[in-house]
């Protein structure tokens, strides 16, 4: 993403900091955006979720396995469907 870009002491504010970025060459002020947008365009939690769903997943699978999940086959399931949302 970022290539050849020369980093120096940080900026210690956000006006510093855009002086220095407008005087890069604008391939280098574009791929900054890019990934600055990519960060954003990411869910807070993200990684978080991901690993809670692996988590609920691999225990619904141990579930299914020894026998402990409550099952209804197809018919039933929608027996009960319909009765709750048709009233």
């Amino acid at each position: 993403m970022i290539r050849n870009l020369v980093v120096q002491k940080m900026p210690t504010d956000i006006e510093d900091l855009t002086l220095k970025l407008i005087q890069l060459p604008k391939r280098q002020r574009l791929e900054i955006a890019r990934f600055l947008l990519f960060l954003d365009s990411q869910p807070p939690d993200f990684d978080d979720a991901t690993s809670s769903w692996e988590a609920e997943i691999a225990a619904r699978i141990r579930a299914v396995k020894d026998g402990s999940a409550a099952s209804l086959d197809y018919s039933e399931a929608m027996r009960k469907v319909r009765a709750r949302f048709m009233q």
